[in-house]
């Protein structure tokens, strides 16, 4: 599905090239249409539970998981502004994701509130990242920082 929103699911699979069935997953970047094609490196987005919370209060709207076009929504890990390129996550038992980089908001977004876009620039809109382990991830995972990559 491309766009917004994406709906809570009972278990989403990543394969090798992002959540089995989803829009960005695959070899190539779906938004760029140059030639030749560029590798994939948005396979999955997350976004963390605290910027949806806090987003909500400050513009008084009620954002739902995946609103933001998000993949995985996780929590416990502030607003992911931290993390890296390099930096590897694992989600649940057996997916791990290597953060690609933080994720610019869409235009797409301001369906929600004409404020919404400016008020999660780089930093809140989450972050991009491509599959290093497959599995399946369920709602209420744990989500684990593993540190970064050797590249």
């Amino acid at each position: 599905n491309a766009g917004v929103p994406k709906y809570p699911q009972e278990f989403v699979t990543i394969g090798e090239l992002g959540v089995e069935g989803d829009y960005h997953s695959g070899p190539t970047n779906r938004h760029k249409k140059t030639q030749p094609a560029e590798p994939n490196s948005r396979q999955i987005t997350l976004v963390a539970q605290e910027v949806l919370e806090a987003v909500n209060a400050q513009l008084g709207i009620m954002l739902k998981p995946g609103d933001l076009g998000e993949n995985i929504l996780v929590s416990g890990l502030d607003d992911l502004r931290q993390l890296r390129k390099g930096d590897r996550l694992m989600l649940g038992m057996d997916v791990v994701v290597e953060i690609t980089g933080q994720n610019l908001p869409c235009n797409v977004l301001n369906v929600y509130h004409p404020a919404l876009v400016k008020e999660i620039t780089v930093g809140k809109r989450g972050v991009t990242a491509i599959v290093v382990r497959t599995g399946s991830v369920r709602p209420g995972d744990v989500c684990m920082a593993l540190g970064r990559s050797d590249i």
